[in-house]
């Protein structure tokens, strides 16, 4: 089964209670005696074959450049020609038909637990066998108590920072170091990062450099998953790299891999004296090396989902519309900055909160549960709400259902559309109006011809209607009531087609420089008359220092015509109509000119306001809300388009049984792009 001259020799190992193994050049095992089995927990059947690679680091290293005296320059403290010479440091070959020596290693049972040992090998005979003796270093009482610590800092800190610090400081009670360093294994970008450094000494290496992987013996231990000890950086450099150490006055160094289903770093402790560091420091090392990885490994999966809590944090944040999440109880768990903005809670008051009362505070009124679609369904859903003051929002409501199923959660998703839908209205209306305009102008002008025949025929029918012959036949009594009611609709008809063509066609005249005051008393002048019949307050605030604007005196008579006459119809006898100017810069909130300059022009009435269903369609043509026959549902049509001409806006505000505010902002600038 093997060679007669390891016959012996493994005959009083076994005895002994002393594992050994037999292996070929090629590392594969031939036998292992019963010993083996209690410390690498395998059986001596199922031993065979297999690479000794797989239970003692004997794993490939670069060539050595010259022996030390101590002869271990290899990967864990072996003698640079283990295994014999034709491999390397790793060999196994029957080039040498005698041999034997001793180095210190890591190994590892078949359950993956590393430990320290002793390996002894023998080679001997042509083609080479080597008998491997395996001697388990056992724990010194002081790597149980380093153990116990460990274990409590794993309990104690999910900070890596904070776990560095606290094992180098117990590290150091048993091996003296003049620099610890935790590097970090970034697998993505193929480096390490020294995240953490524990030194007094300058260095050219501080926390966040990064160093490369195949040019450092920390490299070399992330590649090989294996330690490595430099005993002397003055006689012998393997790696490029550590050369950096040895300038900086570093002499010696020991380095343990941190493993833990996956590479996470190298713990490395470095001497500024020579061969400071031994097989049993390694020992004390490997023996803490799987404490220091379970802690490095939770404190790493602890900042990664910190991480990305925060991100996602940032990104719910983020948001400018108004998200939160309620829990199976229909309770808020969780709310963005923008709902907190809107309803004046803090993040804690807002937690366990029902639906409703986020909806008062933004202003909506419920008088139904908003989710009972999605409870009922388990899917998403959708509806508009309307605020209080005139706002329009969406609102959507989103199941999370977990893998069985059940749903556990609801995103609540409310958006503001209130302007997006004005600005529709506003785009459908003057779509409507330019369509409208087109039409009109082409119809009135060929009714206006035959309603002018017609008005013409009905006058000299009127005044033939007052002869003394006809009068006195009494069959013609009712037909001169009814001539004026013809002619009365006729001129009727004029007067609306005459609106239409205002309507349609540009405002005559031409824009020059105004005083928007003088344009207001002139109208005054003219509707003063009907107030005092309405026994209406007419209340002013005319700010006398407004620059002047840009327009045509005509059709801004017209339109502050309109707007009080259809605030002097919708006001009671004795109400207020209030005309107000003043200045808007145009500046933002941060003090920054975001706009035009404008003159703004408030009228408010004390009327009974307009119903909020009907606000978006008073600008609308043809839209009235006036009994038959007292308006053409055209004036407040005309005003919007004059304003448009200027270049400005016109607003509403409104509430039933409280009266309506119009506001008219016109620009300063000169040069209106739309004349």
């Amino acid at each position: 089964m093997f060679p007669e001259e390891f016959g012996f020799l493994l005959d009083s190992l076994d005895a002994l209670g002393i594992p050994a193994v037999l292996a070929d050049e090629n590392r594969m095992v031939l036998f292992a005696n019963a010993a083996s089995a209690a410390v690498l927990g395998c059986s001596p059947e199922e031993m065979k074959g297999l690479d000794l690679n797989n239970f003692i680091s004997i794993g490939e290293a670069p060539p050595a450049k010259g022996m030390s005296s101590k002869e271990h320059a290899g990967p864990t403290g072996a003698a640079g020609e283990s295994f014999g010479v034709s491999r390397g440091p790793a060999g196994l070959s029957g080039e040498k038909p005698e041999r034997s020596y001793c180095f210190e290693s890591c190994c590892a049972r078949k359950n993956g637990e590393a430990f320290a040992a002793k390996i002894t090998v023998i080679t001997r005979g042509f083609p080479a066998r080597s008998a491997v003796v395996i001697q388990e270093r056992k724990d010194d009482p002081r790597h149980a108590g380093l153990i116990n610590e460990l274990g409590g800092i794993i309990n104690s800190s999910l900070s890596i920072g904070t776990i560095f610090r606290m094992v180098a400081s117990e590290i150091k009670k048993i091996i003296h170091y003049d620099r610890a360093s935790l590097l970090l294994n970034n697998e993505e970008e193929k480096n390490l990062l020294i995240f953490a450094l524990d030194t007094g000494m300058k260095t050219l290496m501080p926390k966040g450099v990064k160093a490369p992987i195949d040019t450092t013996s920390a490299g070399w231990v992330v590649k090989n998953n294996q330690p490595w000890i430099n005993y002397d950086l003055r006689e012998d450099i393997r790696f490029p790299d550590d050369k950096k150490l040895a300038d900086e006055g570093i002499r010696s160094t020991i380095s343990i891999p941190l493993f833990k289903d996956r590479m996470l770093g190298v713990f490395n402790l470095d001497s500024t004296m020579p061969s400071k560091y031994s097989g049993k420091d390694l020992q004390i090392l490997l023996s803490v090396a799987r404490q220091i990885s379970m802690a490095l490994e939770n404190a790493l999966l602890f900042e990664e989902i910190s991480k990305e809590k925060k991100e996602w944090k940032k990104t719910f944040d983020a948001i400018t519309d108004m998200v939160w999440i309620e829990d199976g109880n229909q309770r808020v768990i969780r709310a963005n900055q923008t709902v907190l903005e809107k309803t004046g809670f803090t993040a804690a008051q807002v937690v366990g909160r029902p639906c409703r009362q986020i909806m008062e505070k933004i202003g909506i009124q419920i008088t139904s549960r908003l989710c009972q679609q999605t409870v009922s369904s388990r899917m998403p859903s959708f509806r508009e709400l309307s605020g209080r003051d005139g706002g329009i929002f969406y609102f959507w409501v989103y199941p999370l259902v977990d893998e069985e199923g059940r749903m556990y959660a609801m995103v609540h998703y409310l958006k503001d559309v209130t302007d997006q839908k004005r600005l529709e209205q506003h785009l459908v209306r003057s779509n409507r109006l330019a369509s409208l305009g087109t039409l009109v102008a082409g119809i009135a002008h060929e009714i206006n011809n035959p309603l002018g025949i017609i008005a013409g025929y009905s006058d000299a029918l009127i005044d033939r209607a007052r002869e003394e012959n006809l009068l006195r036949v009494p069959e013609f009594g009712d037909f001169p009531e009814y001539l004026e009611t013809i002619n009365k609709e006729i001129f009727r008809c004029k007067g609306i087609l005459r609106s239409l063509l205002d309507f349609s066609s540009p405002s005559p005249g031409s824009f020059r420089q105004l005083d928007i005051n003088e344009i207001i008393k002139e109208v005054i002048l003219l509707v003063n008359h009907r107030a005092k019949r309405l026994n209406h307050v007419m209340g002013f605030n005319l700010r006398r220092d407004l620059p002047k604007i840009y327009g045509e005196p005509g059709a801004l008579r017209q339109l502050f015509m309109n707007i009080i006459i259809n605030s002097m119809y919708f006001t009671p006898e004795k109400g207020s109509i209030t005309i107000t100017t003043l200045m808007v810069d145009g500046r933002d909130d941060e003090g920054f000119a975001s706009r035009p300059a404008a003159v703004k022009v408030v009228i408010r009435d004390t009327g009974s306001g307009i119903p909020p269903e009907i606000m978006d369609k008073i600008f609308d043509p043809f839209f009235t809300t006036k009994t038959a026959g007292e308006g053409t549902g055209l004036g407040l049509s005309i005003c919007h388009k004059i304003v448009e001409e200027h270049g400005g806006s016109i607003d509403v505000e409104s509430s039933p049984g409280e009266g309506t505010a119009f506001t008219i902002k016109l620009p300063v600038d000169a040069g209106i792009s739309s004349r």
